[in-house]
């Protein structure tokens, strides 16, 4: 329903929190005990991290039902959910293209090791709503820019699962990221 005034519509909220540098810490020592970080095992069912370091499964599932309450004032608790993790970038050079997590309702990514905020690697994400910058003169072109996010150590973004994102490419020597991918079911 459209109410009197100006209607923001069609919202894609990002949310941006973060976790304990000794948590992020802890995280990354639990993962570097059961997987080989130069070589991160691809996404896949049999390899999800958030089954194989408990610590993780817990800060994602109180992370998410905060992203829940706060955008969709809704209960996490009220739905049935899968988790899927794994580790991303781990040397300079690393990059991936634009993409989104499709099946996945909500995604995240927890940033455990950043060595250098200021060596590339930022989160970029697009604006959803394709073509929408059609017809706009320049001065209204800031409403449709990409959003670049600069990552440091402990920080965690979620956002809908839908929206395209890529990161460019990392330039120094060393960074972690785990994405989290939360599927939700009616129980």
């Amino acid at each position: 329903m459209l109410k009197s005034g100006i209607n923001n519509l069609w919202s894609s909220p990002i949310y941006k929190t973060s976790i304990d540098l000794d948590l992020a810490s802890k995280l990354m020592g639990d993962i570097i005990a059961i997987e080989d970080i130069t070589s991160p095992t691809p996404n896949s069912l049999d390899n999800d991290l958030t089954e194989r370091v408990p610590a993780l499964k817990n800060i994602a599932i109180e992370k998410f039902t905060d992203y829940i309450a706060l955008a969709f004032d809704k209960d996490l608790k009220n739905y049935d959910y899968k988790l899927s993790a794994w580790l991303t970038g781990s040397s300079g050079g690393y990059s991936m293209d634009l993409h989104n997590h499709s099946g996945s309702p909500f995604v995240s990514v927890f940033y455990l090791m950043c060595e250098d905020q200021n060596s590339g690697g930022e989160l970029v994400i697009q604006d959803p709503r394709s073509n929408a910058n059609r017809g706009y003169l320049p001065d209204f072109q800031d409403h449709f820019k990409p959003i670049e996010f600069s990552p440091s150590t402990g920080d965690v973004i979620i956002m809908p699962g839908y929206l395209y994102h890529s990161v460019k490419v990392y330039k120094s020597s060393m960074r972690f990221a785990v994405p989290v991918d939360l599927q939700l079911m009616l129980k």
